[in-house]
């Protein structure tokens, strides 16, 4: 039995219109006490295995192999991703292969939404909507405009029905000095919140923020918001957290390795006081949720189909060493 079920209501498309009361796409989670929601953040277009000399973690690979071995009830992704600042002596062709590598790979893995950051339209939106041709993942994000801000670029945000209890997931950027002139727009992330953020409070319990934003962004979320708030990703300056971390019982962050690294796991649902061992459980909207990051080996055991893909879609000029910032 399939508990994911994906409905996704009425058309959506890269390009939809500024009205947020527009039908939304729904992730569905029934019929069981506990699901895992599994994320990365930050790939930043390291696919393979990213760290020191001596402690090398991770890499999409290696990602695949657990994965494959270990379903996760839904799996999501939180930018920046697609971004090439770290590899500005790569040609653009070399990068539009590893962008579409890891679209491929995403969809092996069974992601079923992106996070989308400004800097993965650099160093054009053409670029990364040529990459994401003919994919099936949804494209989330609540604050990126077209230049007159009249149009969200892609899905400004979704709901999830965890047995009963509704969720908005909203997705948000911040500017950086590291973007270049751009033929878009980023709607300053408190405006947005006011407009999705009243279109959604009657419907849900409570909001899943994603995106790699400053406390400063996220307090400025919470003191708009009439829900609990749980903040996914983080910037790569942060810590990463070995559990939720709560302030005022209203505002809740976990962050997962980043650059590919490892993982986040989120369990959500009703279970027992310290059912999941001495991982802190937070109440979050009316359900227990508690977090997990882990890191990832660097090498799979064996090749798999994400091995494939990085075999058959990269350059051979497009190397490991190559790639270092």
């Amino acid at each position: 039995m399939k508990f994911l079920n994906r409905m996704i209501l009425g058309v959506i498309a890269l390009a939809i219109t500024s009205c947020v009361s527009l039908p939304t796409p729904k992730f569905s989670l029934q019929n069981k006490n506990i699901f895992k929601l599994r994320f990365q953040n930050m790939l930043a277009l390291e696919l393979y295995s990213a760290g020191c000399s001596i402690l090398s973690y991770g890499g999409v690979e290696k990602m695949c192999e657990f994965a494959l071995q270990n379903p996760a009830d839904l799996v999501f992704q939180i930018g920046p991703s697609f971004s090439t600042v770290f590899f500005e002596k790569s040609t653009r062709d070399e990068l539009q292969s590893r962008r579409t590598a890891l679209w491929k790979v995403w969809e092996v893995q069974k992601v079923g939404f992106y996070s989308v950051d400004a800097l993965d339209l650099q160093p054009s939106l053409a670029d990364f909507k040529e990459a994401y041709a003919n994919r099936s993942i949804l494209l989330l994000s609540s604050n990126l405009k077209t230049k007159d801000l009249s149009q969200y670029l892609f899905t400004p945000f979704l709901k999830l029905d965890i047995n009963g209890t509704k969720v908005g997931v909203l997705a948000f950027s911040e500017n950086s000095n590291r973007l270049q002139e751009k033929e878009w727009n980023i709607e300053s992330i408190d405006l947005s919140f006011q407009k999705i953020g009243r279109e959604l409070t009657a419907d849900v319990d409570l909001f899943y923020v994603l995106g790699s934003i400053s406390k400063s962004a996220r307090q400025e979320i919470v003191l708009r918001s009439q829900r609990p708030v749980l903040f996914l990703g983080g910037e790569l300056s942060e810590r990463n957290t070995t559990h939720i971390v709560a302030e005022n019982g209203k505002y809740f962050f976990a962050k997962t390795p980043d650059l590919g690294r490892g993982f986040g796991e989120i369990t959500v649902g009703h279970f027992e006081k310290d059912l999941l061992g001495k991982t802190e459980q937070q109440v979050i909207g009316g359900m227990d949720h508690s977090f997990r990051a882990s890191l990832l080996d660097a090498m799979p055991k064996t090749p798999n189909r994400c091995s494939q893909i990085l075999k058959t879609e990269e350059p051979q000029s497009l190397t490991t060493e190559a790639l270092k910032p």
